[in-house]
């Protein structure tokens, strides 16, 4: 799929149809008005459908992705990266520990400072340093 200012795939009549069942779709649920003339008409679209809950407009975009598709090809924009793995999640939402958050804020680590002889090896004051994460339960922090 290109740029939004090539506008070959509305010669096709079933692409035509698909995006005017769209449209008129997107027009009762958000009383939005899309043109065909729009240089930005399929983000739109994608955007509109990405955020209604009608089952109707979801399958007909659907359907839509999947003609562009066949008509043009694979996207590799639209390739979705894989999330990375060593992130804890909860929710959805990646959990960030108290140093990440002190950093993004611009305050002081929450990390104990190092020691003096910390390249010697780890001394019998200082424990090892393990990073702790809080359990969470419904939005809330579990002691144990």
């Amino acid at each position: 799929m290109s740029n939004g200012t090539d506008t070959n795939w509305l010669m096709q009549y079933r692409l035509l149809r698909l995006v005017n069942q769209c449209r008129r779709l997107i027009q009762s649920e958000f009383g939005v008005r899309l043109t065909l003339t729009n240089d930005d008409l399929r983000a739109e679209l994608a955007t509109y459908a990405g955020k209604t809950r009608n089952q109707s407009l979801q399958r007909v975009y659907a359907e839509l992705r999947l003609a562009l598709i066949e008509f043009e090809g694979p996207d590799p924009l639209l390739a979705t990266p894989a999330a990375p793995s060593n992130q804890r999640r909860y929710r959805g939402q990646v959990m960030h520990t108290a140093d990440e958050i002190a950093e993004e804020d611009g305050l002081p680590s929450m990390a104990p400072p190092a020691a003096e002889g910390a390249s010697e090896g780890p001394s019998e004051k200082t424990p090892a340093t393990k990073t702790h994460y809080k359990r969470m339960y419904r939005g809330r922090v579990v002691e144990d």
